[in-house]
């Protein structure tokens, strides 16, 4: 499988379903995961399942306390010089109403980041990733055979994220402020609006639209141009890019919506590009972080199962 890609997984070590951090990322967990169902085997009935938030290197410490959801005590399960972040738990997902699976969801962020600030580099699993016992193997000894599956991939990850952190940047624009620069901008734009207020009704709408199409193509010219500025910039003081879909923003028009792999002590240095980036007119800058690394931990092969390109990955960029 080509790095980078998303990925969806079929896999029968899996229950429950995915809610995504912030941006999207994480080591993938599919939405369409089967209900959970006991195999013939009624040992499995009491086997007990683990719940994962994260992959990290191996600490000494092993048992962080009662910080996970519902106060579940969580612990490591290692492998060499890497570990898994998990609490004993049924084999069945975390479901209810909304409001107590956001909070369920804020804790699993917020394990994940002390184990990040523990571990100095980390994976991140989306929520709800639950491996549980199948006829060959424990809960626990499922997740350790995955680790040791993917040993290779993932140590090289998680030396690869060693010191790094992840930005979220969105470039919006004003379309009613752009536009009205636009023309400004533009000799005949201006001269078709002093044309206009001196024509007929009839003639001023079809001049007020020919005016309209003028800065329509213009904007999606400079929306182009004005992506390509940023995002060569920010990339050059990144290790890493993904370029997420745009999404509709009441009354603003979202031209970038990027996440950045970046070298933590490099953050002020993207800050400063913002900066540069929102001073201009009808432009406003959204920059989120420094979070774990979920968006590009999604390049890890996923737990449990093989993965298969999803048909709507995302774009990667690693730098080179």
């Amino acid at each position: 499988m080509m790095e980078g890609q998303d990925r969806v997984v079929n896999s029968s070590l899996f229950v429950g379903d995915s809610s995504p951090p912030p941006e999207g990322g994480g080591i993938d967990w599919p939405s369409n995961a089967p209900t959970f169902r006991l195999g013939s085997d009624p040992n499995l009935a009491g086997a007990g399942a683990r719940y994962v938030y994260a992959i990290i290197p191996r600490l000494a410490r092993e048992d962080f306390g009662p910080i996970g959801i519902a106060d579940a005590c969580v612990h490591t399960l290692g492998l060499r010089d890497i570990a898994a972040v998990v609490h004993d738990c049924p084999p069945e997902p975390y479901q209810g109403e909304p409001a107590t699976v956001a909070a369920w969801v804020k804790v699993h962020n917020d394990v994940i980041d002390m184990a990040w600030r523990e571990a100095g580099s980390v994976l991140p699993m989306r929520f709800n990733v639950i491996v549980k016992a199948d006829d060959e193997r424990s809960a626990e000894e499922n997740v350790r055979h995955w680790l040791e599956l993917e040993y290779s991939n993932v140590k090289a990850k998680l030396d690869e994220f060693r010191g790094k952190v992840e930005l979220g940047v969105q470039v919006l624009w004003d379309p009613a402020v752009v536009a009205e620069r636009i023309v400004e901008a533009s000799e005949e734009a201006r001269a078709l609006r002093v044309e206009m207020a001196t024509k007929p009704r009839g003639v001023a709408y079809f001049i007020e639209h020919k005016i309209a199409d003028m800065v329509k193509t213009e904007m999606e010219r400079k929306a182009r141009r004005d992506f390509a500025d940023c995002y060569q910039r920010l990339k050059d003081h990144s290790q890493g890019t993904y370029v997420n879909k745009v999404r509709k923003q009441d009354g603003k028009a979202m031209i970038a919506n990027v996440s950045l792999l970046v070298a933590g002590d490099r953050v002020q240095e993207i800050g400063a590009i913002l900066h540069e980036v929102g001073e201009e007119p009808g432009v406003e800058v959204r920059f989120t972080g420094p979070w774990p690394p979920y968006t590009f931990a999604s390049t890890v092969g996923a737990i449990g199962g093989e993965a298969e390109p999803s048909p709507e990955a995302l774009r990667w960029d690693n730098g080179g």
